[in-house]
């Protein structure tokens, strides 16, 4: 039986299978569960003296079933009344457009509500709503599923004995009725003696008791395989029947129908074996738990689902078009999805561990033998997530009922909430690796720490114009981070061309983007290569004031500081990446201004605080007390400084005027003492150097000196983009004084 996952009964008949049939087999009815469940149900309605039993199983399954849609409707309704509670601003950054990470990106993508945004964050289990092994809400004409009435069959013991009563009548089982649980469960341990005892089953092709009662679709299938080896084994009682495969209608909707179920069969099927070779790995202790944790998270959970899922599936396809309700079901089904969160995370690196640790995981009998198909079969799931909303669309342009066109559209949406949070928590991944090679691509960081950046977002390689027809576009490499966009040129030759973004004030300054490209435009459309990179610019997205879309795969960004104002256009290769772009960044822009809503209405001492704080340069420049605050993690903590940074603030006014214009007040901090020197601004940073260390003669050599960036670090002055960057911060503040810390 092709279903089995855990028994040893029939897992022979897999393992015999080459890996490439195994990919390639076609799926019929005969694999799924719900006809196995149908046909053994068949079989055994050819015993009179079992039929009050399944009669029973029926009814006990049939208001287990109400219960269920019960407890759904309850869930609901609570979900509803708890998103009204929350208000409209939650929903904002629930619905899906890849901007839910921005408030707290510690929390995990999927536990959010960003499939929908009309339901609660709470991750459910199969115990709290699910009662039945279908999922959601059966049809009308529909009383209950026959996997759940074979549970309920079996759950009377009695019927056990009977079945074994007419395979071994020489060695017959006392049969005592009773809806007493404890009489039930002597006689399934009844059951279970025999059975070891005249059919030599092993300890590990048994089920226990407690598998009898168990809500798991594995332990329900361990009963099914020991009572189905039985009534083989008696073919004149029970004699071989076959349930016809459904008949599909041959209207459109009818083929989606069918498509739908074939493929969904097939996924089970391939997430069985897949789950086989997960435990042939462990029982034979080839790989440690965490790497098969790593390799196979929630597996075991996830077949438990989509078994149900498939269920109700197939349930849905025998009914009218009018009738079914497969958009229901992935309505009540959503929050399950959330259960491969894990799987979409970890795909990358679990096919890294297979392509470095593949030749230790094989063997003469795994059912999985290469190390390409094995890739094949861990990338099934995304695949299969992202192939619902194709079917749900299609089921939803043929659907010709109100009611059921509304269910499937909000299940197409689901769907595609469902497919999108995937694809980012791969992104997020992926993007994790990104900014490691950046670190080392990008020649000089000019003093920038990209620790301090926040999460990397979005990256691309897009054309850059001012929106100024007289001036051609660029192309450069983009990088969004939470808190930043930086760009880069690649380094390639001297020859440079400069232009500058577009300014709506005549005054320069350091807090303009001004972006250069050297040499020509060789910039592959490939997309992000390795070649090494040039920072060209940046602004802070604090700074940012509107972001809007343009014609032509445009992106207008606007950004404004208290100096001057200016837009730079991104033309990207494709709309669907601009908008991404778009609503990443309005997602950002939304965070920024809730927070200064929140911290305007902030206690004063804040206030005061960043009035004390050391005054930072370009795109930072532009915040406002209340926004350095929001920004506290970038800000320094002053804690050894604070004396210094005090006197630093007793200078009187008339001596700051009385230092030449083209001259540089370096206040040096050396252990508890505090030296001052003069410096030409146009001096180079070995003259500096040289000044500063000439000043400590008596007290060592100095190895290194720091100053203050405009993130609040101390980032070591030891070349000339160094020393630029500290003249154009000091210049952005009108500031003649520039403080260092020395060190031996």
């Amino acid at each position: 039986m092709a279903i089995q996952s855990q028994s040893t009964v029939s897992l022979p008949t897999l393992v015999t299978q080459s890996t490439q049939s195994l990919l390639n087999r076609r799926v019929t009815n005969e694999d799924s569960l719900y006809h196995i469940c149908l046909t053994i149900k068949k079989r055994l309605e050819q015993l009179p003296q079992i039929k009050p039993y399944l009669n029973l199983a029926h009814a006990s399954s049939e208001l287990l079933s109400e219960k269920q849609a019960l407890l759904l409707s309850q869930k609901q309704q609570l979900s509803k009344q708890q998103n009204q509670n929350n208000g409209p601003g939650v929903g904002a950054l629930s619905s899906g457009n890849g901007t839910k990470h921005f408030s707290d990106r510690r929390s995990s993508a999927m536990s959010t509500g960003s499939y929908s945004d009309d339901v609660d964050n709470s991750v459910l289990s199969i115990e709290e709503t699910v009662v039945t092994f279908s999922m959601g809400i059966l049809p009308i004409t529909m009383d209950c599923d026959p996997v759940t009435q074979l549970s309920h069959l079996f759950q009377q013991g009695s019927p056990l004995c009977i079945i074994f009563n007419a395979v071994k009548p020489q060695f017959k089982l006392p049969v005592v009725s009773s809806d007493d649980q404890k009489i039930c469960k002597k006689s399934i341990y009844d059951f279970i003696l025999a059975c070891k005892k005249y059919f030599t089953f092993s300890d590990e092709e048994l089920f226990t008791i407690s598998d009898v009662f168990s809500n798991s679709t594995d332990h329900f299938i361990k009963v099914l395989d020991v009572v189905t080896t039985l009534i083989n084994s008696a073919s004149q009682v029970f004699p071989e029947t076959r349930v016809e495969e459904l008949r599909w209608s041959n209207t459109d909707q009818g083929k989606i129908v069918r498509e739908f179920v074939e493929t969904e069969r097939k996924y089970v099927y391939d997430m069985e074996i897949l789950n086989q070779y997960r435990n042939q790995l462990l029982h034979r202790g080839i790989i440690s738990s965490e790497e098969l944790k790593m390799l196979f998270p929630n597996l075991n959970d996830i077949i438990d689902f989509q078994r149900r899922f498939l269920i109700s599936l197939e349930i849905n396809g025998q009914v009218e078009a009018n009738k079914q309700r497969i958009g229901a079901l992935f309505m009540h089904s959503k929050h399950f999805f959330k259960l491969y969160e894990p799987w979409s995370i970890g795909q990358n690196a679990a096919i890294d561990f297979i392509s470095s640790s593949f030749d230790k995981m094989q063997g003469s009998d795994f059912v999985i033998a290469n190390k390409l198909e094995l890739q094949s079969f861990l990338l099934k799931p995304v695949q299969r997530l992202c192939k619902y909303p194709l079917l749900l669309k299609e089921l939803l342009q043929q659907s010709t009922s109100s009611a059921t066109s509304k269910e499937l559209e909000l299940a197409w949406n689901i769907s595609k909430n469902i497919a999108r949070s995937i694809n980012e928590n791969q992104r997020r991944t992926e993007n994790h690796e990104v900014v490691k090679k950046l670190y080392d691509r990008v020649a000089n960081w000019k003093g920038y720490r990209i620790a301090k950046f926040g999460e990397l977002l979005y990256f691309d390689k897009v054309s850059i114009s001012t929106g100024n027809p007289n001036e051609s576009e660029h192309d450069f490499e983009v990088y969004l981070f939470e808190k930043i966009i930086i760009l880069f040129s690649e380094i390639i030759q001297k020859k440079s061309n400069s232009i500058s973004l577009k300014k709506k004030t005549s005054t320069a300054s350091a807090s303009t983007l001004h972006l250069s490209n050297n040499g020509t435009n060789n910039a592959s459309s490939s997309g992000i290569g390795d070649s090494k990179l040039e920072l060209r610019g940046r602004i802070m997205i604090v700074n940012l004031n509107k972001v809007s879309p343009m014609e032509s795969r445009g992106l207008n960004i606007i950004w404004e500081s208290p100096k001057e104002q200016g837009n730079f256009i991104l033309k990207f290769k494709n709309e669907e990446t601009r908008d991404g772009w778009h609503n990443c960044l309005q997602g950002l822009l939304r965070q920024v201004r809730s927070e200064s809503l929140k911290s305007n209405s902030s206690n004063s001492d804040r206030s005061s605080y960043s009035s004390t704080s050391y005054h930072p340069h370009n795109s930072m420049s532009s915040l406002t007390s209340n926004q350095k605050r929001r920004i506290s993690d970038v800000l320094p903590r002053y804690h050894a400084h604070q004396s210094f940074e005090n006197e630093y603030r007793s200078i009187s006014e008339s001596y700051r005027s009385s230092i030449p214009e083209t001259t540089l007040l370096v206040r040096i901090a050396f252990q508890n003492d505090f030296y001052t020197v003069l410096v030409e601004i146009n001096s180079g940073v070995d003259n500096l150097l040289q000044i500063v260390r000439r000043k400590l003669t008596h007290v060592g050599t100095i190895s290194k000196i720091k100053y203050q960036d405009e993130d609040g670090d101390y980032v070591m002055l030891e070349s000339e983009d160094d020393w630029n960057v500290v003249k154009d911060m000091l210049k952005e503040s009108s500031e003649r004084i520039l403080n260092v810390w020395a060190f031996t």
